[in-house]
């Protein structure tokens, strides 16, 4: 008995804690979210991870006694698109090149630039540029493959295209900026490995070096998903499958080894875990409807941009202002 509530204390204790997420968004093309109107929606859309860390406390360790994190940045950002594994077309109709791949991407992060700053003033966001000029950020994972081989940042006519079922496209899911770091191991991609609400191992190293070198207080990692659906049969049930996009953020704040040992020893502990501590994680997913299957004769890249890509960026647009309002209410609680 007394060795099962031994185990019931360390489940219960290293537990995950979720919060928010239960509603679902509703598309609208118009809509622009105030932040009166994310500060009721964000938690009701966006579900919220958090973890007590392997020693010490979350309450204790991130109170409004203990240093502030403001200084922040995106280290590691990666964007999975229109993930397809065969290399096949299917009855999706509607493919992204590798450069596409990339390109839509770098947009997402520009989003993600340009909304931070501008949904929390006070905190001191600094820009991937920036990161990408320390002496310690080349030291870490691999090159990130240039497939844009340009210098252009929109997508061409060569880059989206519709298809048969039965052509090749591309077997590329994971893409990262053009600079950025790949710190994955093999297929698996680094947000998996670094994200969720677990004290982390993973690139422990890359995140403490880079954050000693910029003074940051927590780096910011995110991965992206956008896929889509065209009207089909369900082969099993026969029941017909709606035309619709699908987004998915996942984002975690993790805090650097070092600074995570200064905020141990200001609670008094004095040990010195060699990980990452992770302040939240964050999830939003969402489903709305698009336009895929069209005459033949209207399939051309105004059709695509128009129907598909252009709604899929203002739903990503909505969901990150989502998550990263989620964010700022949290990181508030640390000033």
């Amino acid at each position: 008995m007394y060795r099962f509530i031994v185990l019931f204390f360390i489940l219960t204790a290293c537990s995950t804690i979720e919060k928010g997420g239960q509603d679902r968004y509703i598309y609208d093309s118009d809509s622009v979210y105030t932040p009166e109107t994310l500060k009721e929606l964000a938690p009701k859309v966006v579900t919220t991870l958090s973890r007590d860390p392997r020693v010490g406390k979350n309450d204790k360790l991130f109170s409004k006694e203990m240093p502030d994190i403001k200084r922040v940045g995106i280290v590691v950002f990666e964007g999975m698109i229109e993930n397809k594994f065969t290399g096949l077309s299917d009855e999706d109709r509607l493919f992204i090149s590798d450069s596409g791949k990339q390109l839509i991407t770098e947009k997402l992060l520009s989003i993600w630039e340009q909304t931070l700053p501008l949904l929390d003033p006070e905190l001191d966001y600094i820009s991937t540029a920036k990161i990408k000029k320390t002496s310690h950020f080349n030291e870490y994972g691999t090159d990130v493959t240039d497939d844009i081989q340009a210098k252009r940042d929109a997508l061409m006519p060569d880059d989206v295209f519709y298809l048969p079922k039965g052509k090749k496209i591309s077997m590329s899911m994971f893409k990262n900026p053009r600079g950025m770091r790949d710190v994955s191991f093999l297929l698996v991609p680094g947000t998996e490995l670094m994200g969720g609400p677990k004290s982390q191992e993973q690139n422990k190293h890359f995140i403490n070096d880079i954050a000693k070198e910029l003074h940051l207080d927590a780096v910011i990692i995110v991965q992206s998903s956008l896929s889509w659906t065209a009207a089909r049969k369900d082969k099993n049930t026969g029941e017909m499958i709606p035309e619709e996009g699908k987004i998915e953020i996942k984002a975690s704040i993790l805090t650097p080894m070092t600074r995570y040992h200064e905020r141990l020893k200001a609670t008094g502990d004095n040990v010195t875990p060699n990980l990452s501590a992770v302040f939240r994680a964050y999830e939003g997913v969402i489903r709305f409807p698009l336009l895929i299957s069209v005459p033949v004769t209207d399939e051309s890249f105004d059709t695509a941009m128009k129907e598909v890509i252009t709604p899929m960026l203002k739903s990503y647009t909505d969901l990150s202002s989502m998550v990263i309002y989620q964010m700022k209410s949290d990181l508030e609680k640390t000033y």
